[in-house]
């Protein structure tokens, strides 16, 4: 018998032949475009065949079309397998794995679980908490939260909520510091959270709106993470211009405090991404659903703060 391809060498097959496209299919599956070539390139040779038509783009080979169909059910009916035996021979106790960034994680989802346990006392929710961007499926991963466009390939994708930036920091920097307007902050230490480029909410952009030509400062801090940022706020090291889902709760705790009533729109939002096959898994569902009440409202208690803030973009929706 002749050995069969490792699992990973055919999802990727499997890909590259469904999109006839190599580049496309490394973006699917978080791989480079070298990284799939030389993957396919391996099976080819591992099997003896050539898959791939490698002439203005790729394209299947009529062996290469019989091996995807017969690799597509393959992995279609050990996905339903697979799915079957472990709802039926997993433990009363259910559980429920979640993707979301580390911030979002401990900031918003964290603070609702005892909510959720008390009302759901037989499902059990893991949060892998990673800025890597978690392919539903793998490492059993049931529902991811991203925050984005809303445009993710073979996913569903449900807007969570609407997200917002506006500058906080703790209540000892600002007796020590006393900043009176925005116009004082390029004089402050700010902390810089390096990831914010793509949601359109750097502190650049903020003192763009405010028209402040202010000149970078040697005394800003730069974190690539929202967790960090948050917590040198906290520590009274300078000042954060954040997500106001991350720092919502520790605004109500006293850990921080906002600062001036002016902000702008994120061009990126927290998403909820589901699959068909997931969503057919009760526990699941449900924990889908709780998701989306919770952040309903959230999104309603956060109305009237978020009413005194002058927003100084305006963005469209993406949906």
């Amino acid at each position: 018998m002749q050995k069969i391809p490792g699992l990973n060498d055919l999802r990727i097959f499997e890909a590259a032949g469904r999109l006839q496209n190599f580049r496309l299919a490394g973006q699917e599956l978080s791989l480079t475009h070298s990284a799939v070539s030389h993957r396919i390139r391996s099976l080819e040779e591992q099997l003896g065949l050539e898959l791939f038509e490698r002439q203005n783009g790729v394209r299947l080979t009529d062996a290469g079309r019989e091996l995807h169909a017969a690799v597509t059910l393959s992995l279609d009916q050990l996905g339903t397998a697979i799915d079957r035996i472990s709802q039926h021979y997993r433990s009363p106790r259910q559980v429920v794995r979640i993707a979301s960034l580390p911030a979002f994680a401990a900031y918003w989802l964290l603070p609702r679980l005892h909510d959720f346990y008390l009302a759901y006392p037989d499902i059990s929710i893991q949060i892998q908490a990673s800025v890597e961007l978690a392919e539903l499926g793998e490492n059993g991963v049931d529902l991811a939260l991203r925050f984005g466009t809303g445009k993710w390939a073979n996913v569903n994708s449900h807007k969570l909520m609407v997200e917002y930036y506006y500058p906080v920091a703790s209540a000892d920097f600002i007796t020590l510091h006393q900043p009176a307007t925005e116009k004082d902050l390029p004089t402050l230490p700010l902390l810089v959270h390096a990831n914010t480029t793509g949601a359109g909410s750097s502190w650049s952009a903020y003192f763009k709106a405010l028209g402040l030509h202010a000149q970078q400062t040697l005394r800003s801090i730069s974190f690539d993470d929202s967790n960090l940022v948050l917590q040198a706020a906290e520590h009274g090291h300078g000042i954060a211009f954040e997500r106001h889902s991350h720092v919502s709760t520790r605004i109500k705790s006293g850990h921080l405090q906002r600062l001036f009533d002016s902000g702008l729109h994120s061009l990126s939002h927290y998403y909820l991404l589901s699959t068909k096959q997931g969503m057919s898994i009760p526990a699941v569902r449900c924990v889908h659903d709780w998701l989306i009440s919770q952040a309903k409202e959230f999104t309603v208690q956060s109305a009237a703060e978020l009413a005194q803030i002058q927003w100084l973009n305006t963005v469209n929706d993406p949906g």
